[in-house]
Protein backbone atom coordinates (compact mmCIF):
# COMPACT_ATOMS: atom_id res chain seq x y z
CA UNK A 1 0.00 0.00 0.00
CA UNK A 2 0.70 3.76 -0.79
CA UNK A 3 1.48 6.21 2.05
CA UNK A 4 -0.10 9.51 1.55
CA UNK A 5 0.38 12.78 3.40
CA UNK A 6 -2.12 14.95 5.31
CA UNK A 7 -3.32 18.19 3.89
CA UNK A 8 -4.74 20.52 6.08
CA UNK A 9 -7.61 22.69 4.65
CA UNK A 10 -6.93 26.74 4.60
CA UNK A 11 -9.36 27.75 7.12
CA UNK A 12 -10.25 24.73 9.02
CA UNK A 13 -8.42 22.40 11.61
CA UNK A 14 -10.13 19.50 9.94
CA UNK A 15 -7.66 17.01 8.73
CA UNK A 16 -8.04 15.31 5.41
CA UNK A 17 -6.31 11.65 6.21
CA UNK A 18 -6.51 9.19 2.63
CA UNK A 19 -5.94 5.40 3.24
CA UNK A 20 -5.86 3.12 0.57
CA UNK A 21 -7.64 1.40 2.26
CA UNK A 22 -11.45 3.06 2.13
CA UNK A 23 -10.47 6.27 0.60
CA UNK A 24 -12.51 6.99 -2.59
CA UNK A 25 -10.25 9.85 -3.20
CA UNK A 26 -7.59 7.59 -3.68
CA UNK A 27 -9.35 4.21 -4.71
CA UNK A 28 -11.03 3.26 -8.06
CA UNK A 29 -12.38 -0.47 -7.84
CA UNK A 30 -10.93 -1.02 -4.43
CA UNK A 31 -7.35 -0.73 -6.38
CA UNK A 32 -4.71 1.20 -4.16
CA UNK A 33 -3.26 4.21 -6.86
CA UNK A 34 0.26 3.93 -6.12
CA UNK A 35 1.39 6.61 -8.73
CA UNK A 36 -0.21 9.30 -7.06
CA UNK A 37 0.41 11.23 -4.23
CA UNK A 38 -1.63 14.15 -2.27
CA UNK A 39 0.68 16.71 -1.46
CA UNK A 40 -0.09 20.25 0.66
CA UNK A 41 -1.17 23.47 -1.01
CA UNK A 42 2.31 24.96 -0.25
CA UNK A 43 4.05 22.97 -2.76
CA UNK A 44 2.25 24.30 -6.23
CA UNK A 45 2.14 26.69 -8.01
CA UNK A 46 0.36 30.26 -8.05
CA UNK A 47 -2.71 28.88 -10.36
CA UNK A 48 -3.83 27.59 -7.15
CA UNK A 49 -4.93 30.85 -6.57
CA UNK A 50 -7.93 30.78 -8.88
CA UNK A 51 -9.73 28.83 -6.58
CA UNK A 52 -11.37 30.19 -3.18
CA UNK A 53 -9.23 29.23 0.22
CA UNK A 54 -12.57 28.69 1.36
CA UNK A 55 -13.45 25.36 -0.69
CA UNK A 56 -10.61 23.27 0.64
CA UNK A 57 -7.83 22.00 -1.33
CA UNK A 58 -6.38 18.92 -2.16
CA UNK A 59 -3.58 18.88 -4.42
CA UNK A 60 -2.98 15.74 -6.78
CA UNK A 61 0.72 15.90 -7.24
CA UNK A 62 3.67 14.34 -9.28
CA UNK A 63 5.93 11.38 -7.09
CA UNK A 64 7.90 11.43 -10.37
CA UNK A 65 8.91 15.22 -10.25
CA UNK A 66 12.26 16.13 -7.88
CA UNK A 67 10.18 19.15 -6.81
CA UNK A 68 6.55 18.84 -5.65
CA UNK A 69 4.75 19.54 -9.50
CA UNK A 70 0.54 19.86 -9.45
CA UNK A 71 -1.31 17.69 -11.73
CA UNK A 72 -4.53 18.44 -10.63
CA UNK A 73 -6.65 20.35 -7.96
CA UNK A 74 -9.81 19.00 -6.08
CA UNK A 75 -11.86 20.39 -3.53
CA UNK A 76 -14.14 18.71 -0.97
CA UNK A 77 -17.36 19.91 -2.82
CA UNK A 78 -16.46 17.16 -5.64
CA UNK A 79 -18.49 14.08 -6.21
CA UNK A 80 -17.16 10.67 -6.15
CA UNK A 81 -17.67 10.27 -9.32
CA UNK A 82 -15.73 12.66 -10.29
CA UNK A 83 -12.83 11.77 -8.31
CA UNK A 84 -13.25 8.18 -9.68
CA UNK A 85 -13.15 9.46 -13.13
CA UNK A 86 -10.08 11.67 -12.78
CA UNK A 87 -7.68 9.74 -10.24
CA UNK A 88 -6.71 6.91 -13.03
CA UNK A 89 -5.88 9.44 -16.13
CA UNK A 90 -3.51 10.61 -13.09
CA UNK A 91 -2.23 7.37 -12.18
CA UNK A 92 -1.54 5.64 -15.33
CA UNK A 93 -1.03 8.84 -17.52
CA UNK A 94 -3.03 6.58 -20.62
CA UNK A 95 -5.11 8.42 -22.67
CA UNK A 96 -8.93 7.33 -22.24
CA UNK A 97 -10.12 4.43 -24.81
CA UNK A 98 -12.23 6.16 -27.45
CA UNK A 99 -15.30 4.46 -29.35
CA UNK A 100 -15.72 5.26 -32.88
CA UNK A 101 -18.24 7.71 -34.40
CA UNK A 102 -21.84 5.65 -34.52
CA UNK A 103 -23.54 5.81 -37.92
CA UNK A 104 -26.56 8.95 -37.80
CA UNK A 105 -30.26 6.16 -37.04
CA UNK A 106 -32.55 9.29 -38.31
CA UNK A 107 -32.66 12.38 -40.84
CA UNK A 108 -32.16 15.01 -37.44
CA UNK A 109 -29.09 12.95 -36.68
CA UNK A 110 -27.84 12.66 -40.17
CA UNK A 111 -28.32 16.42 -40.28
CA UNK A 112 -26.28 17.56 -37.26
CA UNK A 113 -23.56 14.76 -38.91
CA UNK A 114 -23.40 16.62 -42.27
CA UNK A 115 -23.20 20.03 -40.63
CA UNK A 116 -20.46 18.71 -38.67
CA UNK A 117 -18.73 17.55 -41.42
CA UNK A 118 -19.05 20.79 -43.39
CA UNK A 119 -17.62 22.29 -39.97
CA UNK A 120 -14.64 20.49 -40.42
CA UNK A 121 -14.28 20.81 -43.54
CA UNK A 122 -13.63 24.82 -42.87
CA UNK A 123 -10.61 23.97 -41.08
CA UNK A 124 -8.60 21.53 -43.56
CA UNK A 125 -7.20 25.07 -44.56
CA UNK A 126 -5.68 26.15 -41.47
CA UNK A 127 -1.96 26.25 -41.49
CA UNK A 128 -1.19 26.94 -37.81
CA UNK A 129 -2.27 27.31 -33.95
CA UNK A 130 -3.82 30.81 -34.24
CA UNK A 131 -5.46 30.43 -37.90
CA UNK A 132 -7.20 26.75 -36.57
CA UNK A 133 -7.94 28.41 -32.65
CA UNK A 134 -9.38 31.68 -35.02
CA UNK A 135 -11.27 30.02 -37.12
CA UNK A 136 -12.76 27.16 -34.47
CA UNK A 137 -13.79 29.45 -32.04
CA UNK A 138 -15.95 31.11 -35.18
CA UNK A 139 -17.33 27.42 -36.15
CA UNK A 140 -18.00 26.75 -32.73
CA UNK A 141 -20.63 29.83 -31.83
CA UNK A 142 -22.33 29.07 -34.86
CA UNK A 143 -22.26 25.26 -34.82
CA UNK A 144 -24.07 25.07 -31.44
CA UNK A 145 -25.78 29.14 -31.06
CA UNK A 146 -23.22 29.72 -27.88
CA UNK A 147 -22.80 33.19 -27.07
CA UNK A 148 -18.72 32.32 -26.45
CA UNK A 149 -16.89 29.57 -27.45
CA UNK A 150 -12.62 28.72 -26.85
CA UNK A 151 -10.23 26.81 -28.36
CA UNK A 152 -7.67 25.22 -25.66
CA UNK A 153 -4.16 23.52 -26.73
CA UNK A 154 -3.63 21.16 -24.08
CA UNK A 155 0.05 19.44 -23.62
CA UNK A 156 -0.09 16.50 -21.30
CA UNK A 157 3.75 16.61 -20.55
CA UNK A 158 3.59 19.86 -19.11
CA UNK A 159 0.19 20.36 -17.86
CA UNK A 160 0.10 23.66 -19.94
CA UNK A 161 -3.61 24.43 -21.28
CA UNK A 162 -3.36 27.66 -23.09
CA UNK A 163 -5.09 29.78 -25.90
CA UNK A 164 -2.61 30.72 -28.98
CA UNK A 165 -4.12 33.55 -29.69
CA UNK A 166 -3.91 34.84 -26.58
CA UNK A 167 -0.25 33.35 -25.89
CA UNK A 168 1.16 35.59 -28.49
CA UNK A 169 -0.50 39.02 -27.67
CA UNK A 170 0.08 38.94 -23.65
CA UNK A 171 0.23 35.57 -22.40
CA UNK A 172 -1.85 33.18 -21.49
CA UNK A 173 -0.73 31.58 -17.65
CA UNK A 174 -3.57 28.55 -17.48
CA UNK A 175 -2.56 25.32 -16.35
CA UNK A 176 -4.42 22.23 -16.52
CA UNK A 177 -4.57 22.14 -12.84
CA UNK A 178 -8.19 22.75 -12.55
CA UNK A 179 -11.66 23.80 -13.98
CA UNK A 180 -13.87 22.04 -16.29
CA UNK A 181 -11.35 22.76 -19.33
CA UNK A 182 -8.74 20.82 -16.75
CA UNK A 183 -10.57 18.08 -15.71
CA UNK A 184 -11.54 17.51 -19.66
CA UNK A 185 -8.72 17.44 -20.75
CA UNK A 186 -6.84 15.25 -17.86
CA UNK A 187 -9.97 12.25 -18.21
CA UNK A 188 -10.19 13.12 -22.01
CA UNK A 189 -14.24 13.07 -20.97
CA UNK A 190 -16.51 16.22 -21.53
CA UNK A 191 -17.54 18.54 -18.78
CA UNK A 192 -21.13 19.49 -18.97
CA UNK A 193 -22.32 22.37 -16.40
CA UNK A 194 -26.02 23.96 -16.67
CA UNK A 195 -24.85 26.34 -14.72
CA UNK A 196 -20.95 26.90 -14.22
CA UNK A 197 -21.20 28.37 -10.40
CA UNK A 198 -22.50 25.11 -9.03
CA UNK A 199 -20.29 22.86 -10.22
CA UNK A 200 -17.05 22.35 -8.03
CA UNK A 201 -15.04 22.17 -10.70
CA UNK A 202 -15.31 25.37 -12.37
CA UNK A 203 -12.66 27.86 -12.57
CA UNK A 204 -13.59 31.31 -13.73
CA UNK A 205 -9.87 32.26 -15.05
CA UNK A 206 -9.53 28.63 -16.51
CA UNK A 207 -12.92 28.07 -18.48
CA UNK A 208 -14.10 31.22 -18.68
CA UNK A 209 -12.84 34.38 -17.76
CA UNK A 210 -15.29 36.52 -20.18
CA UNK A 211 -18.22 34.74 -18.10
CA UNK A 212 -20.42 34.84 -15.32
CA UNK A 213 -20.91 31.83 -12.67
CA UNK A 214 -24.47 31.92 -13.72
CA UNK A 215 -23.52 31.02 -17.55
CA UNK A 216 -24.14 27.01 -19.29
CA UNK A 217 -20.66 25.48 -19.97
CA UNK A 218 -19.40 22.91 -21.66
CA UNK A 219 -15.49 21.17 -21.75
CA UNK A 220 -15.62 18.97 -24.89
CA UNK A 221 -11.87 17.34 -25.52
CA UNK A 222 -10.00 16.77 -28.32
CA UNK A 223 -8.52 13.72 -29.14
CA UNK A 224 -5.17 13.26 -31.27
CA UNK A 225 -5.09 9.89 -33.47
CA UNK A 226 -3.49 8.10 -30.41
CA UNK A 227 -6.19 8.46 -27.60
CA UNK A 228 -4.31 10.90 -26.52
CA UNK A 229 -5.91 14.95 -25.91
CA UNK A 230 -5.04 17.53 -28.11
CA UNK A 231 -7.28 20.40 -26.80
CA UNK A 232 -10.32 21.31 -25.57
CA UNK A 233 -13.27 22.94 -27.05
CA UNK A 234 -15.15 25.13 -24.24
CA UNK A 235 -18.56 26.46 -25.26
CA UNK A 236 -20.80 29.21 -22.68
CA UNK A 237 -24.30 30.13 -23.01
CA UNK A 238 -26.37 32.67 -21.13
CA UNK A 239 -27.87 31.37 -18.18
CA UNK A 240 -31.81 32.36 -19.55
CA UNK A 241 -30.52 30.63 -22.61
CA UNK A 242 -31.83 26.58 -22.73
CA UNK A 243 -29.41 24.17 -21.54
CA UNK A 244 -27.42 21.81 -23.79
CA UNK A 245 -29.44 19.45 -24.79
CA UNK A 246 -28.30 15.29 -25.90
CA UNK A 247 -28.36 16.32 -29.27
CA UNK A 248 -25.79 19.32 -28.93
CA UNK A 249 -23.76 17.33 -27.01
CA UNK A 250 -23.49 14.44 -30.00
CA UNK A 251 -22.57 17.12 -32.04
CA UNK A 252 -19.90 18.77 -30.52
CA UNK A 253 -18.68 15.53 -29.81
CA UNK A 254 -18.81 14.48 -33.70
CA UNK A 255 -16.84 17.79 -34.45
CA UNK A 256 -14.31 17.23 -31.66
CA UNK A 257 -13.69 13.59 -33.74
CA UNK A 258 -13.73 15.14 -37.32
CA UNK A 259 -11.16 17.69 -36.65
CA UNK A 260 -8.17 15.15 -35.30
CA UNK A 261 -6.41 15.18 -38.28
CA UNK A 262 -6.31 18.93 -38.78
CA UNK A 263 -4.81 18.41 -34.96
CA UNK A 264 -2.84 15.97 -35.67
CA UNK A 265 -0.72 17.70 -38.65
CA UNK A 266 -0.58 21.11 -36.70
CA UNK A 267 1.14 18.89 -34.12
CA UNK A 268 3.18 17.32 -36.45
CA UNK A 269 3.89 20.68 -37.75
CA UNK A 270 5.01 22.49 -34.23
CA UNK A 271 7.18 19.42 -33.87
CA UNK A 272 8.94 19.68 -36.58
CA UNK A 273 9.66 23.35 -36.26
CA UNK A 274 10.58 23.12 -32.47
CA UNK A 275 13.21 20.63 -33.68
CA UNK A 276 14.41 22.74 -36.97
CA UNK A 277 15.25 25.39 -34.02
CA UNK A 278 16.68 23.57 -32.41
CA UNK A 279 19.07 22.25 -35.46
CA UNK A 280 19.17 25.86 -36.77
CA UNK A 281 20.37 27.44 -33.41
CA UNK A 282 20.70 31.02 -32.81
CA UNK A 283 24.14 31.03 -34.48
CA UNK A 284 23.03 30.48 -38.03
CA UNK A 285 23.96 32.55 -40.73
CA UNK A 286 20.45 32.56 -41.97
CA UNK A 287 17.06 33.36 -40.49
CA UNK A 288 14.68 30.00 -40.52
CA UNK A 289 12.15 31.75 -42.57
CA UNK A 290 14.67 32.96 -45.41
CA UNK A 291 15.57 29.31 -45.48
CA UNK A 292 12.07 27.64 -45.63
CA UNK A 293 10.96 30.77 -48.60
CA UNK A 294 14.06 29.52 -50.23
CA UNK A 295 13.23 25.86 -50.08
CA UNK A 296 9.50 26.76 -52.05
CA UNK A 297 10.17 25.71 -56.00
CA UNK A 298 9.09 28.91 -58.03
CA UNK A 299 8.72 28.40 -61.91
CA UNK A 300 8.30 31.68 -64.16
CA UNK A 301 5.43 32.19 -66.45
CA UNK A 302 5.83 30.91 -70.03
CA UNK A 303 6.84 33.93 -72.22
CA UNK A 304 3.86 34.97 -74.74
CA UNK A 305 3.85 37.10 -77.97
CA UNK A 306 0.25 38.04 -77.25
CA UNK A 307 -1.19 36.89 -73.79
CA UNK A 308 -4.53 35.12 -73.71
CA UNK A 309 -6.47 37.61 -72.45
CA UNK A 310 -5.52 40.38 -75.12
CA UNK A 311 -8.15 38.62 -77.52
CA UNK A 312 -10.68 38.36 -74.90
CA UNK A 313 -10.10 42.06 -74.03
CA UNK A 314 -10.68 43.42 -77.60
CA UNK A 315 -14.08 41.62 -78.28
CA UNK A 316 -15.03 42.99 -75.30
CA UNK A 317 -14.43 46.30 -76.51
CA UNK A 318 -16.00 45.98 -80.00
CA UNK A 319 -19.30 44.55 -78.02
CA UNK A 320 -19.36 47.23 -75.40
CA UNK A 321 -18.70 49.84 -78.53
CA UNK A 322 -21.29 48.40 -80.89
CA UNK A 323 -23.64 48.22 -77.79
CA UNK A 324 -22.96 52.19 -77.15
CA UNK A 325 -24.10 53.04 -80.78
CA UNK A 326 -26.92 51.17 -80.58
CA UNK A 327 -28.30 52.49 -76.94
CA UNK A 328 -27.50 56.51 -77.60
CA UNK A 329 -29.01 55.81 -81.37
CA UNK A 330 -32.43 54.14 -80.18
CA UNK A 331 -32.47 55.39 -76.11
CA UNK A 332 -33.91 58.27 -75.33
CA UNK A 333 -33.74 61.53 -73.10
CA UNK A 334 -36.30 63.63 -71.82
CA UNK A 335 -36.70 67.28 -70.16
CA UNK A 336 -38.68 68.21 -67.51
CA UNK A 337 -40.48 71.57 -65.95
CA UNK A 338 -39.73 71.20 -62.19
CA UNK A 339 -41.15 73.62 -59.55
CA UNK A 340 -42.53 73.35 -56.27
CA UNK A 341 -46.05 71.99 -55.91
CA UNK A 342 -48.70 72.19 -53.16
CA UNK A 343 -51.61 70.61 -51.59
CA UNK A 344 -54.33 72.65 -51.43
CA UNK A 345 -58.03 71.74 -50.24
CA UNK A 346 -60.76 73.10 -52.75
CA UNK A 347 -63.04 72.79 -49.50
CA UNK A 348 -61.58 74.63 -46.74
CA UNK A 349 -62.85 77.47 -45.25
CA UNK A 350 -61.13 80.10 -43.35
CA UNK A 351 -62.68 81.55 -39.77
CA UNK A 352 -61.74 85.83 -39.94
CA UNK A 353 -61.96 88.49 -36.96
CA UNK A 354 -64.06 90.72 -37.68
CA UNK A 355 -63.07 93.05 -34.74
CA UNK A 356 -60.15 93.62 -32.88
CA UNK A 357 -58.97 92.31 -29.61
CA UNK A 358 -57.17 89.80 -27.58
CA UNK A 359 -57.76 86.16 -27.24
CA UNK A 360 -59.22 85.01 -24.00
CA UNK A 361 -60.88 81.62 -24.80
CA UNK A 362 -60.05 79.17 -27.55
CA UNK A 363 -62.99 76.51 -27.97
CA UNK A 364 -61.97 73.84 -30.44
CA UNK A 365 -59.02 71.58 -30.96
CA UNK A 366 -58.07 70.95 -34.32
CA UNK A 367 -59.87 67.74 -35.73
CA UNK A 368 -62.45 68.46 -33.92
CA UNK A 369 -66.03 68.70 -35.77
CA UNK A 370 -67.86 71.92 -35.51
CA UNK A 371 -71.14 72.78 -36.78
CA UNK A 372 -72.56 76.49 -38.01
CA UNK A 373 -72.80 78.57 -35.06
CA UNK A 374 -70.00 76.94 -33.06
CA UNK A 375 -68.05 79.20 -31.07
CA UNK A 376 -63.90 79.00 -32.37
CA UNK A 377 -62.99 81.29 -30.25
CA UNK A 378 -63.76 84.58 -27.79
CA UNK A 379 -62.08 87.87 -27.57
CA UNK A 380 -62.19 90.20 -24.38
CA UNK A 381 -65.87 91.95 -24.40
CA UNK A 382 -65.24 93.58 -20.83
CA UNK A 383 -65.75 96.94 -22.48
CA UNK A 384 -68.90 95.43 -24.77
CA UNK A 385 -70.75 93.42 -22.16
CA UNK A 386 -70.92 96.82 -19.69
CA UNK A 387 -72.11 98.94 -22.21
CA UNK A 388 -75.04 96.17 -23.02
CA UNK A 389 -75.88 95.96 -19.08
CA UNK A 390 -76.06 100.14 -18.88
CA UNK A 391 -78.00 99.88 -22.23
CA UNK A 392 -80.17 97.76 -20.54
CA UNK A 393 -80.66 99.30 -17.28
CA UNK A 394 -81.11 102.80 -19.35
CA UNK A 395 -83.81 100.98 -21.40
CA UNK A 396 -85.70 99.62 -18.41
CA UNK A 397 -85.81 103.07 -16.85
CA UNK A 398 -87.14 104.74 -20.29
CA UNK A 399 -89.57 101.98 -20.73
CA UNK A 400 -90.99 103.06 -17.28
CA UNK A 401 -91.20 106.53 -18.12
CA UNK A 402 -93.03 105.63 -21.61
CA UNK A 403 -95.31 103.62 -19.53
CA UNK A 404 -96.33 106.34 -17.12
CA UNK A 405 -97.29 108.60 -19.86
CA UNK A 406 -97.52 107.02 -23.33
CA UNK A 407 -98.70 109.69 -25.10
CA UNK A 408 -95.73 111.91 -24.15
CA UNK A 409 -93.86 111.78 -27.54
CA UNK A 410 -90.18 112.88 -26.10
CA UNK A 411 -90.69 109.91 -23.81
CA UNK A 412 -91.44 106.98 -27.01
CA UNK A 413 -88.08 108.61 -28.64
CA UNK A 414 -86.06 108.25 -25.96
CA UNK A 415 -87.21 104.50 -25.65
CA UNK A 416 -86.59 104.50 -29.72
CA UNK A 417 -82.99 105.63 -29.15
CA UNK A 418 -82.04 103.38 -26.50
CA UNK A 419 -83.48 100.02 -27.87
CA UNK A 420 -81.28 101.09 -31.01
CA UNK A 421 -78.25 101.73 -28.95
CA UNK A 422 -78.71 98.44 -27.20
CA UNK A 423 -79.06 96.72 -30.10
CA UNK A 424 -76.09 97.86 -31.78
CA UNK A 425 -74.35 97.27 -28.49
CA UNK A 426 -75.07 93.19 -28.26
CA UNK A 427 -74.10 92.71 -31.82
CA UNK A 428 -70.73 94.35 -31.05
CA UNK A 429 -70.76 91.82 -27.92
CA UNK A 430 -72.01 89.05 -30.40
CA UNK A 431 -68.96 89.98 -32.68
CA UNK A 432 -66.44 89.08 -30.05
CA UNK A 433 -67.40 85.80 -30.17
CA UNK A 434 -66.33 84.24 -33.13
CA UNK A 435 -67.98 81.09 -34.76
CA UNK A 436 -68.13 79.16 -37.32
CA UNK A 437 -69.16 80.02 -40.40
CA UNK A 438 -70.07 76.30 -42.03
CA UNK A 439 -69.99 72.65 -40.99
CA UNK A 440 -66.80 70.77 -41.02
CA UNK A 441 -63.51 69.24 -39.38
CA UNK A 442 -61.42 72.23 -37.58
CA UNK A 443 -58.26 72.18 -40.04
CA UNK A 444 -55.88 74.02 -38.01
CA UNK A 445 -56.46 76.88 -35.19
CA UNK A 446 -53.88 79.54 -35.34
CA UNK A 447 -54.49 81.55 -31.98
CA UNK A 448 -53.66 81.02 -28.54
CA UNK A 449 -54.72 83.08 -25.06
CA UNK A 450 -53.38 86.37 -25.08
CA UNK A 451 -53.11 86.79 -28.92
CA UNK A 452 -54.00 89.93 -30.26
CA UNK A 453 -55.79 90.11 -33.31
CA UNK A 454 -57.14 92.16 -36.00
CA UNK A 455 -60.17 92.45 -38.51
CA UNK A 456 -59.84 89.95 -41.00
CA UNK A 457 -56.85 88.02 -39.43
CA UNK A 458 -57.47 83.99 -39.89
CA UNK A 459 -58.36 82.42 -36.73
CA UNK A 460 -58.93 79.18 -37.61
CA UNK A 461 -60.24 77.04 -40.47
CA UNK A 462 -63.14 74.36 -41.64
CA UNK A 463 -62.43 71.89 -43.95
CA UNK A 464 -65.80 70.87 -45.20
CA UNK A 465 -64.71 67.00 -46.41
CA UNK A 466 -61.58 65.01 -46.81
CA UNK A 467 -62.36 64.84 -50.45
CA UNK A 468 -61.57 68.06 -52.74
CA UNK A 469 -57.70 67.87 -52.51
CA UNK A 470 -55.58 69.29 -55.73
CA UNK A 471 -52.36 69.61 -56.45
CA UNK A 472 -51.17 73.11 -57.19
CA UNK A 473 -47.29 73.26 -59.20
CA UNK A 474 -45.71 76.17 -59.73
CA UNK A 475 -43.48 76.20 -63.11
CA UNK A 476 -41.01 78.04 -64.65
CA UNK A 477 -42.97 80.52 -67.21
CA UNK A 478 -41.23 79.75 -70.00
CA UNK A 479 -42.34 75.89 -70.31
CA UNK A 480 -46.02 77.40 -70.53
CA UNK A 481 -46.44 76.54 -74.30
CA UNK A 482 -45.27 72.91 -73.81
CA UNK A 483 -48.03 72.30 -71.25
CA UNK A 484 -51.53 71.02 -71.52
CA UNK A 485 -54.50 69.91 -69.70
CA UNK A 486 -54.93 65.78 -69.94
CA UNK A 487 -50.22 65.94 -69.73
CA UNK A 488 -49.17 63.76 -66.54
CA UNK A 489 -47.53 65.39 -63.54
CA UNK A 490 -44.86 63.37 -61.45
CA UNK A 491 -45.15 64.29 -57.80
CA UNK A 492 -43.02 63.89 -54.68
CA UNK A 493 -43.51 64.90 -51.48
CA UNK A 494 -40.82 66.66 -48.91
CA UNK A 495 -39.90 64.04 -46.61
CA UNK A 496 -41.16 60.70 -48.99
CA UNK A 497 -37.93 60.91 -51.34
CA UNK A 498 -38.87 58.32 -53.87
CA UNK A 499 -42.47 57.79 -53.37
CA UNK A 500 -43.76 59.35 -56.69
CA UNK A 501 -47.45 60.10 -57.51
CA UNK A 502 -48.77 60.20 -60.69
CA UNK A 503 -51.49 63.45 -60.93
CA UNK A 504 -52.56 64.67 -64.36
CA UNK A 505 -53.12 68.04 -65.23
CA UNK A 506 -56.97 69.57 -65.14
CA UNK A 507 -55.47 72.96 -66.38
CA UNK A 508 -53.33 75.44 -66.55
CA UNK A 509 -53.10 79.02 -66.32
CA UNK A 510 -53.26 81.12 -69.00
CA UNK A 511 -51.04 83.97 -67.72
CA UNK A 512 -47.40 83.98 -66.45
CA UNK A 513 -47.46 85.65 -63.22
CA UNK A 514 -44.78 87.25 -60.91
CA UNK A 515 -43.76 85.33 -57.81
CA UNK A 516 -45.69 87.82 -55.49
CA UNK A 517 -48.78 87.28 -57.50
CA UNK A 518 -48.42 83.87 -56.73
CA UNK A 519 -47.82 84.19 -53.72
CA UNK A 520 -51.13 86.16 -52.60
CA UNK A 521 -53.07 83.81 -54.76
CA UNK A 522 -52.03 80.99 -53.05
CA UNK A 523 -52.31 82.85 -49.52
CA UNK A 524 -50.09 84.11 -47.13
CA UNK A 525 -50.42 81.19 -44.59
CA UNK A 526 -48.94 78.88 -47.00
CA UNK A 527 -46.93 80.86 -49.81
CA UNK A 528 -44.03 81.99 -47.54
CA UNK A 529 -42.82 78.36 -47.31
CA UNK A 530 -42.45 77.59 -51.00
CA UNK A 531 -39.61 79.42 -52.51
CA UNK A 532 -39.67 81.09 -55.84
CA UNK A 533 -37.45 82.43 -58.79
CA UNK A 534 -38.78 84.33 -61.99
CA UNK A 535 -42.01 84.26 -63.47
CA UNK A 536 -43.90 80.43 -62.84
CA UNK A 537 -47.61 79.27 -63.69
CA UNK A 538 -50.31 77.59 -61.77
CA UNK A 539 -50.72 74.21 -63.20
CA UNK A 540 -53.47 72.08 -60.93
CA UNK A 541 -54.18 68.72 -60.78
CA UNK A 542 -57.36 66.44 -59.13
CA UNK A 543 -56.00 64.39 -56.68
CA UNK A 544 -57.41 60.77 -56.98
CA UNK A 545 -57.77 60.00 -52.92
CA UNK A 546 -57.30 61.51 -49.98
CA UNK A 547 -54.44 58.87 -49.27
CA UNK A 548 -51.25 57.91 -50.70
CA UNK A 549 -48.61 54.76 -50.00
CA UNK A 550 -44.83 54.88 -49.23
CA UNK A 551 -42.72 51.07 -48.07
CA UNK A 552 -46.75 49.54 -47.65
CA UNK A 553 -47.92 52.09 -45.11
CA UNK A 554 -50.76 54.08 -46.12
CA UNK A 555 -50.74 58.07 -45.29
CA UNK A 556 -53.04 60.88 -45.35
CA UNK A 557 -53.06 64.01 -47.91
CA UNK A 558 -53.10 67.06 -45.78
CA UNK A 559 -53.73 70.90 -46.55
CA UNK A 560 -50.36 72.65 -46.62
CA UNK A 561 -47.96 69.87 -47.76
CA UNK A 562 -45.42 70.59 -50.35
CA UNK A 563 -43.12 68.59 -52.72
CA UNK A 564 -41.88 68.60 -55.98
CA UNK A 565 -43.59 68.45 -59.34
CA UNK A 566 -41.91 67.29 -62.62
CA UNK A 567 -43.78 67.33 -65.73
CA UNK A 568 -42.39 65.85 -69.05
CA UNK A 569 -42.15 68.24 -71.56
CA UNK A 570 -40.08 66.49 -74.44
CA UNK A 571 -38.05 63.46 -75.49
CA UNK A 572 -35.48 63.00 -77.94
CA UNK A 573 -32.63 60.29 -79.25
CA UNK A 574 -29.74 60.69 -77.27
CA UNK A 575 -27.97 61.34 -80.33
CA UNK A 576 -29.78 64.28 -80.92
CA UNK A 577 -28.75 65.92 -77.60
CA UNK A 578 -25.16 64.44 -77.35
CA UNK A 579 -24.56 65.87 -81.33
CA UNK A 580 -27.01 69.17 -82.05
CA UNK A 581 -26.50 69.02 -85.43
CA UNK A 582 -27.87 65.94 -85.61
CA UNK A 583 -31.23 66.61 -85.26
CA UNK A 584 -31.63 68.03 -89.17
CA UNK A 585 -31.85 64.41 -90.23
CA UNK A 586 -35.18 63.79 -88.19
Amino acid sequence: MSTYAVVTSHQSDEDWVFRAVDSTLVMVDSAPLADVIVVSADCVDAIVDHIPASAGMVVIGDPASPHPRALHVITRAWPDEHVRALLPRLATRQPRPQPGLPPPNNATEARDAQRAINAARKLANATDLIACETTTVEILVELLEVDRAYLLYFDPVEGALWSETKLTSGGDDRRAVAGLAGFAARTGIPAVAQQAGDDPRFVGAIDDPNGDPSDRLLAQPVFASDGAVHAVFVVARRGRRAPYNDAQLALIARFARLVTPVLDQLSIQVHAEAILDDAIGDDGLFRRAAIEAQAVPRWGDVVRVSPGWLSWAYWFLVVLLLGSVVFISVGTVSTYSTGPALIRSNARTPINARTAGNIVAVEVEPGERADVGTVIARLDDTDQRATVNRLEREFETQLRNHMLDPADAAADAAVRTVRNSLDTARIQLEQRSIRATTAGIVGDVRVRYGQHVEPGDIIASIIDSAQGLEVIALLPGEDRPQLAPGMEIRLELTGYRYAYQTVLIASVSSDVIAPSEARRVLGAEVADGLELRGPVMLVRGKLAGAEFTVDGRTFQYHDGMVGTAEVRVRSEPIVFALIPGTRRFR
